[in-house]
């Protein structure tokens, strides 16, 4: 059963806030989650000296935590128990990578805005600096989840997340479809039969695929896509699955293996994350990993 011990959810006092909050609430009915915390935090060196005089002795603070209390109040309710975190650094990054080692989160809440509203920058570096599994919100998804896609490569983290997908899918009766997506060395051809790499690749892939199901039983029974990036990257064919199969929920391992959390990211989960996908991403580190 899979359950979270504490879910940190970032707000920013927008109207996503609403939504986020709502998903929130969602999760919580559907998975045990122990304790929420309702993060914000206020950059008081972007207020303008003008705006600093206007407020005058207001505490902005508590005006910031009452406003998500209302928030709060009315999407959530009492579905677990949470707190209300309200802080005042320069650097929000820092600060909420601080609150997740301090409560010792397991799971951060991103609320993800079309394009046209924001660039998703802080989306970006919070993904690279939290240390833990960050679940993104994009503000056009639905609460709805029936369909999950676990892209892997055959890495160890790529399978703990398929693991965590099968265990959620089981949970919560829903379709799980596992994804790998292979790219061919095309600074080869035509050096060597294009046809025959392609084979060759299926052929190895397809080895990889009944070993996995050897060492993991649990999803042996789970239906898998093989499929190559050709002229597209790996995060757009990954896309195009997602729409063509109406899947609600993406997850996607994240490895640990650079000592740097800003260089250990990825690629793909940089590309996904940036790109206009309209379901929820759930991008996972394991336990080991966070520990390095």
């Amino acid at each position: 059963m899979i359950a979270v011990d504490s879910l940190m959810v970032c707000l920013d006092l927008s109207e996503m806030d609403e939504k986020l909050v709502a998903f929130t609430r969602s999760v919580c009915e559907q998975i045990q989650v122990n304790k929420v915390y309702f993060a914000h935090n206020i950059k008081m060196y972007d207020l303008s000296d003008d705006f600093r005089e206007w407020m005058g002795d207001v505490d902005l603070s508590k005006e910031v935590e009452d406003n998500i209390t209302e928030v709060v109040a009315e999407h959530f309710g009492n579905v677990a128990n949470y707190e209300i975190l309200v802080s005042e650094e320069p650097n929000s990054e820092v600060i909420l990578a601080d609150l997740v080692k301090r409560y010792k989160v397991k799971l951060t809440l991103l609320g993800k805005k079309a394009s046209e509203k924001s660039t998703g920058a802080l989306g970006t570096k919070l993904l690279r600096i939290l240390p833990c599994s960050v679940l993104v919100f994009p503000e056009q998804a639905s609460h709805s989840i029936n369909r999950l896609l676990v892209p892997i490569d055959f890495s160890d983290t790529s399978i703990h997340a398929l693991r965590l997908s099968k265990s959620l899918a089981d949970q919560l009766g829903l379709y799980l479809e596992i994804l790998h997506v292979y790219r061919l060395p095309s600074q080869y051809f035509p050096l060597i039969s294009e046809e025959k790499a392609v084979r060759k690749a299926e052929g190895n892939a397809k080895e990889k695929f009944v070993d996995l199901q050897k060492r993991h039983r649990e999803i042996s029974e789970v239906p898998y896509t093989l499929m190559r990036a050709a002229d597209k990257s790996i995060g757009e064919r990954i896309c195009q699955h997602l729409k063509r199969g109406k899947h609600d929920l993406l997850v996607l391992g994240l490895k640990g293996n650079n000592p740097l959390p800003s260089l250990s990211l990825g690629s793909v989960p940089t590309e996904l994350y940036g790109s206009e996908v309209t379901v929820p991403m759930w991008f996972v580190y394991s336990e080991d990993v966070i520990k390095k």
